[in-house]
């Protein structure tokens, strides 16, 4: 079976060959795992076409889309803004939040950060802790159940303080009975569309012959649902590709990812890519790579664009391919919504912000700065695009 080297040809010139007829036949990976299709079988290269042309189509610098009503955010002056992270001992987590809390200064709000490691009984105490000190607004931040807090956002409901849950439901979805008459506004995110774009990279990438591993947490919301678009994009586009999923929770992932991901590769010697769903994870991820003896064998593919992760891709050494968001972008987005709740301005009622993808490969990763910084690499349509709604600060 062929495998991946650290340094491949240029995507785009790859997808370019495709895309005019490339017509060999390859032989498939042969993993037991059906939940993909399973077993070997011919190339379907209509498939493997349509997956270059999808992240073909995904490299390139976004526009602004939001269309809804101004409102002054000067308006947000004096407020204190209490935000929840999922986990603080995430990078991306932590980069969009150091953002946000920028913004919201910017505009004369206070922007307090509650530092915990990612258990609900945390959860449930930070919005104690907001309502102690009198907050305005409590943002829920990445990937937050909202279910499993129930008592304390009534409480917060009680209190008089709005909760805003941001970057946790994939667009087009809303929550549960049970907590929507809790949450005053959402941003969401392309969860289903990022994890699709991971598929397709690896289908083209190897010509399709994919047998991947792919790494969850399924406690965080959108986890399943990014699953359910791998398996369901390997199906369409690569029916022979296979994949078998490892579950890490977020507090473990330091931990257990490396170990799980060696023992994976040494379990099963056909596995060519490692899919760790949210690329924090491919930090610990590269590490049971290289503990497997497998750097130069296997890659990786993710999601999120964390700045130290789009550098690993600068490294060359496993990290390949990264859907980045524009963690500045998705920092407007929950400033947005808070400040809209805030100042009693018309919110977005769906949560769909139009925070965008873009793929960061060996061609084009170079564009988000040497090293990688946040907010480089997407253009910036956003900045104006809001200071437009929202006023200069």
């Amino acid at each position: 079976m062929p495998v991946a080297s650290p340094r491949r040809p240029s995507f785009r010139a790859a997808a370019l060959l495709l895309a005019v007829g490339l017509s060999a036949t390859l032989t498939a990976c042969s993993s037991s795992d059906a939940s993909t299709g399973g077993g070997s079988g011919d190339v379907d290269q209509a498939g493997v076409t349509a997956a270059a042309a999808a992240v073909e189509a995904a490299s390139v610098d976004p526009t602004f889309t939001l269309d809804a009503p101004a409102f002054a955010m000067s308006g947000i002056k004096g407020k204190k803004i209490f935000n929840i992270p999922n986990s603080s001992a995430i990078p991306y987590i932590q980069a969009v939040d150091d953002e946000s809390a920028t913004i919201a200064e910017k505009y004369g709000a206070t922007w307090v950060e509650y530092t915990n490691q990612g258990t609900p009984t945390e959860h449930s105490a930070g919005i104690d802790q907001a309502i102690s000190q009198g907050a305005d607004l409590i943002v829920l931040a990445q990937g937050i159940n909202a279910d499993l807090l129930t008592p304390a956002l009534q409480r917060a409901k009680t209190a008089g303080i709005p909760v805003i849950v941001t970057h946790t439901q994939q667009t087009g979805t809303t929550f549960s009975a049970t907590s929507a008459p809790l949450i005053a506004a959402q941003v969401t995110a392309p969860f289903n569309e990022a994890a699709a774009l991971i598929a397709n990279w690896s289908i083209a990438d190897s010509g399709g012959s994919v047998d991947a591993v792919i790494i969850t947490s399924q406690e965080v919301p959108p986890s399943n649902g990014m699953v359910e678009a791998m398996q369901a994009t390997l199906k369409e586009n690569c029916p022979s590709c296979t994949s078998k999923v490892v579950n890490v929770p977020t507090t473990d992932w330091a931990t257990k990812i490396s170990g799980e991901v060696q023992t994976a590769l040494q379990s099963d010697p056909e596995v060519n890519y490692v899919l760790p769903i949210y690329d924090s994870m491919s930090i610990y991820a590269q590490q049971g790579i290289t503990a497997a003896g497998k750097t130069g064998q296997v890659q990786m593919a993710s999601f999120n664009g964390t700045p130290d992760l789009l550098k690993l891709i600068q490294d060359g050494d496993v990290m390949a391919m990264d859907v980045g968001e524009n963690i500045s972008w998705l920092a407007y987005s929950t400033l947005d919504q808070a400040g809209r709740v805030l100042t009693g301005a018309p919110i977005v009622e769906d949560g769909d912000e139009g925070t965008p993808l873009k793929v960061f490969t060996d061609d084009n990763v170079a564009e988000t700065g040497t090293p990688p910084a946040a907010g480089t690499g997407y253009g910036d349509a956003y900045v104006a695009g809001y200071e437009a709604l929202w006023g200069r600060p």
